[in-house]
């Protein structure tokens, strides 16, 4: 349902080879880790409020990254997505250790 909400305009707003694919993955994940929810304690100890807004703002920040890289003709900040993706948009929220 996520992915299904991205329109093409806005997989063609960055020049990125890379963009379109990333957009899938992040969709992906969003889509995990809200589905992890329905299973109370198997899924995660805590429960995290996990919404639209997450992915809405990871995307962006992609967008932002590769076209930076795009005009700069420069390499894909990996680390860097990794890191602000995975520990500050939706790490920042996993308060036990267990979930990490």
């Amino acid at each position: 349902n996520t992915y299904s909400k991205v329109s093409e305009e806005l997989l063609e707003s960055c020049p990125h080879f890379a963009f379109r694919p990333l957009v899938f993955v992040l969709a992906f994940f969003h889509a995990v880790v809200q589905e992890r929810r329905k299973y109370g304690t198997i899924g995660w100890n805590v429960v995290y409020d996990y919404n639209e807004t997450d992915f809405v703002a990871s995307r962006e920040l992609a967008n932002t990254y590769l076209t930076k890289a795009f005009n700069n003709d420069g390499p894909i900040p990996w680390a860097s997505l990794r890191y602000l993706v995975g520990q500050c948009m939706y790490g920042g929220r996993v308060t036990d250790s267990m979930d990490r």
